[in-house]
């Protein structure tokens, strides 16, 4: 398989791999993919093994020629492997093209819609037509899995957490997470883009409330997201001492560490991003704030989310070409503490 997407979309592919592996179980199943993700996917027990896509070394200065040397010997690697099937899970750009025209394979499949090239007749042997009606991103790859004859009974997300993950996370946690295991509520204020995120003053007033019903509070994020972070975290420093103790700031970007924190927490209020998708695949409920992103595509499979629908809203615009995002903007503190209750006493 090969699936070449952001964070939130490859967490979404893992039922994927339980299709193939149900139906075949003395299958060799290897994924391409990126390698930041790729020791996430390590872990997971249906995988045989995990390829990274070789990237240019920029922080080594790596030539050109260097770079597509290496890039020449992965694909032998990959057309050594005389695989049976590949399937491009998301069918998007030339990488993922030469990655599955040169495995070989009998069977090489992609999804076929408006956007096909002429090429695409050349590199895949199978294109399979999603239907409209099936929205939801999982759904959609599913789909094609069981057009292949796969089966697709475990048709929600879920991975695996290790007795490993659950000991760096209580590490990383120290007494915090020997007082709060079980009980604590994450806080993700950061995403993949400035125009996905909530205000950090509104995180900060949702901090206090829940705060206040007696919630302790993590607030994480990866390197990328230190300054949402910092800002909530210097925000929530100004509360009284009453509260400082109840919560935490914390950055790191190990994704298995992630795991084992999520599965110490009772869920996550976050903006659209990776980790509400990862936080739902390991068994906790997330509330979602949508604004720019596709509500539908990514809607949540195991919790609820929070958006104000207003007519340019989704746009897409995960970049500086939004000039004010409303969308995030507007949504108003007591709007997710009353849906994050729904969640926790559904009728």
């Amino acid at each position: 398989m090969v699936g070449l997407r952001a964070f939130g979309d490859m967490v979404l592919t893992q039922p994927a791999i339980s299709a193939v592996r149900d139906s075949c179980p003395d299958a060799r199943i290897d994924y391409v993919m990126e390698a930041a993700y790729s020791s996430l996917f390590d872990e997971e027990p249906d995988l045989t093994r995990v390829l990274s896509l070789p990237r240019r070394n920029q922080e080594k200065n790596e030539s050109s020629f260097d770079y597509y040397k290496r890039y020449g010997s992965f694909l032998r690697e990959i057309r050594s492997a005389s695989y049976d099937v590949a399937v491009d899970l998301f069918s998007r750009g030339p990488r993922s093209r030469s990655l599955v025209f040169a495995s070989g394979a009998g069977r090489r499949v992609g999804t076929a819609d408006h956007k096909n090239l002429l090429i695409d007749h050349v590199v895949y042997t199978d294109q399979i037509v999603v239907p409209n009606q099936l929205t939801h991103l999982t759904d959609q790859i599913l789909h094609v899995m069981s057009r292949l004859g796969f089966k697709t009974q475990r048709n929600l997300p879920r991975f695996v957490v290790t007795p490993e993950n659950d000991l760096s996370a209580r590490s990383l946690l120290g007494s915090f997470g020997e007082k709060y295991a079980g009980e604590f509520m994450i806080l993700f204020p950061g995403s993949g883009s400035p125009t996905k995120n909530w205000p950090a003053d509104r995180y900060v007033e949702l901090g206090f409330e829940l705060l206040r019903k007696g919630f302790p509070l993590l607030v994480l994020g990866g390197k990328n997201d230190s300054d949402a972070v910092g800002s909530v975290v210097r925000g929530l420093g100004a509360l009284p001492g009453v509260y400082l103790s109840r919560f935490r700031g914390i950055v790191q970007n190990d994704l298995n560490t992630l795991k084992g924190i999520i599965s110490l927490s009772t869920g996550a209020i976050g903006n659209d991003s990776g980790p509400l998708h990862l936080t739902q695949s390991i068994g906790k409920k997330a509330l979602v704030l949508f604004g720019p992103g596709d509500h539908v595509s990514y809607r949540p499979f195991s919790g609820g989310m929070v958006r104000k629908g207003l007519a340019c809203s989704p746009c897409q615009s995960f970049s500086s070409l939004c000039p004010d995002n409303q969308c995030m903007k507007s949504i108003d503190v007591n709007s997710v503490l009353c849906a994050w209750d729904e969640l926790e006493n559904p009728l």
